[in-house]
């Protein structure tokens, strides 16, 4: 087929790092886990083969040794991230994490406190905040998303804020559906300018495009190291001393400060090890550079689905402020046929709300299943398109 030109340069350098890959699948399935890096693969496995395998707070080498590792992972976080170590938190996962958070903010909460959430988001950074509102009898608004193209509305948000009891504005860093990247500087403005706080959900962001926390002025953010080519864990970056100054809920003899405070039960030091290593790959290549060349590949990815016929795309057209992620729906077929049918080409993808419940509804998916997701990710090439859109020719509309 003669698809749309396009290419990712730095995809065929990398492609021989990604063990994942040996298999032959197509892997466009990035936006719900990416493949782990082999720095991240070595890194995990230097420690489970290592004799300096402990917990922190001993007087041994190898207590010392797993302290040295956690705090060279702070370190290498916090340049991917724009923040200090000292202000880098590591768990479960993004949502754990954001389930921490919101229930020891919510301490601090009055009757009547407003907290600002987006139809955009993932259900990861909605729940919480519901939960955490009901709790302390707090009020919940959202900002909407524009029906057709997925762009969140940020006009109602001064409005929202201007009375002083808005305390916290939680914010996609990009939509994990449709790519949409908010601007994060316009919500910092307009919080901060009436003493509200913003949290952002960098799940979907940090792997694409340059996230600097401080240069952003974001209060807090959480990212998954397995959406940037690491293992199953997460992190929180809470900036301004928020970290000691907000009550997390811990067992007693947890007298720490800084993060540890937050790092509830011993960590997973193995996964620990896996994250440093998938953020010294993410340091190798500037992110701008990787992000322009991403977003040409999934013009190429966008242009080809539009082009078919039956096919239809939702979501904001292609450009630099977007995370490299599209969803498609195809006439008369249920989402789950159609990765399904990807699935028997060996074209790996998502179906459903991919837990974006809000904006499934907002975009009118709900009654037909949701959508089609697919993903550029470092490793993908135009070849991968390509057997996405072959594999999609086949598939009539109904």
């Amino acid at each position: 087929m003669g698809h749309l030109e396009g290419t990712l340069p730095v995809a065929e350098a990398v492609a021989h790092r990604f063990p994942g890959l040996r298999d032959g699948w197509v892997r466009l399935d990035g936006p719900a886990g990416t493949l782990p890096v082999d720095t991240s693969v070595d890194e995990m496995h230097a420690y489970y083969s290592s004799t300096h395998q402990a917990n922190l707070g001993g007087f041994f080498d190898a207590s010392h040794r797993t302290e040295v590792l956690v705090d060279a992972t702070r370190a290498v976080v916090g340049r991917l991230l724009g923040v200090q170590p000292e202000e880098v938190v590591f768990g479960q996962s993004s949502t754990a994490l954001t389930f921490a958070w919101t229930r020891a903010l919510a301490r601090g909460w009055a009757p009547g406190d407003r907290v600002v959430c987006t139809r955009l988001d993932h259900d990861a950074n909605i729940a919480p905040w519901l939960l955490a509102a009901r709790d302390a009898g707090a009020v919940v608004e959202f900002l909407d998303v524009d029906p057709v193209h997925g762009v969140l509305d940020l006009d109602p948000l001064e409005a929202l804020c201007a009375d002083g009891r808005t305390r916290w504005v939680a914010v996609s860093g990009a939509s994990n559906l449709t790519g949409h990247a908010p601007d994060i500087a316009a919500v910092v403005g307009v919080a901060h300018a009436y003493g509200a706080r913003v949290h952002v959900d960098g799940v979907a962001r940090v792997p694409h495009l340059p996230t600097d926390a401080a240069s952003l002025d974001v209060d807090s953010l959480t990212t998954s190291a397995y959406k940037w080519y690491g293992p199953h864990a997460g992190v929180l970056v809470a900036r301004g001393g928020l970290l000691s100054t907000v009550e997390p809920y811990r067992v007693r003899p947890a007298d720490y400060v800084g993060p540890p405070r937050w790092e509830t039960g011993t960590p997973s030091f193995e996964a620990i090890a896996g994250v440093k290593g998938a953020a010294e790959f993410m340091l190798e290549a500037d992110l701008a550079e990787v992000s322009a060349a991403e977003t040409v590949l999934l013009g190429r990815l966008q242009g080809g689905l539009e082009a078919l016929e039956g096919v239809r795309v939702h979501g904001p057209a292609v450009g630099p402020d977007r995370s490299p992620t599209v969803i498609f729906t195809v006439q008369g077929r249920h989402p789950d046929e159609v990765a399904r049918h990807l699935a028997a080409r060996r074209v790996a993808v998502w179906s459903g709300d991919n837990y974006a419940c809000e904006l499934v509804d907002v975009l009118g998916l709900r009654e037909g299943g949701g959508a089609v997701r697919a993903g550029i990710a470092r490793y993908t090439t135009p070849a991968d398109v390509d057997a996405l859109l072959d594999a999609l020719a086949d598939l009539h509309p109904r």
